[in-house]
């Protein structure tokens, strides 16, 4: 299994809307290093909800739920597209600063390539978020 950290390019696309809908379908995205990652998610794989435009904050946990497929919102057939579920709501969001302040966290993709927004993490750090959250396995 692998951990993922995926954050919501959209405005107006909470985690509320996205445990509503019951799926979070990411799409539109037009970097690189992100598409490749998304190349390598398989389902199963965990991954943390962040929301980037406001809040700063990972809010919740989800999984993939498909294999990537090509993104429609382009006629290029570079581009990828996949989907996740929602599983696990934290109690108390993780801010941006709180992942900051924790030393074990220094070299997390978030802090080292903020502009990607879709970053592998450790199972380490995974656990390290999810204790922060306190959320079980």
């Amino acid at each position: 299994m692998n951990y993922w950290f995926v954050k919501s390019p959209f405005r107006i696309r909470s985690w509320q809307n996205v445990l509503v809908e019951g799926v979070f379908k990411l799409y539109g995205i037009r970097n690189h290093q992100a598409k490749n990652n998304i190349a390598q998610m398989k389902k199963g794989d965990l991954v943390l909800y962040y929301h980037s435009p406001s809040s700063k904050s990972i809010y919740g946990i989800m999984k993939v739920s498909t294999l990537p497929y090509n993104d429609k919102t382009t006629k290029s057939e570079v581009w990828l597209s996949i989907d996740f579920e929602p599983i696990n709501t934290f109690e108390q969001s993780i801010s941006l600063q709180q992942i900051k302040n924790d030393s074990k966290l220094h070299n997390i993709g978030l802090i080292k390539q903020p502009r990607v927004s879709v970053l592998p993490l450790s199972k380490e750090e995974f656990e390290i978020i999810r204790k922060k959250a306190n959320i079980k396995k």
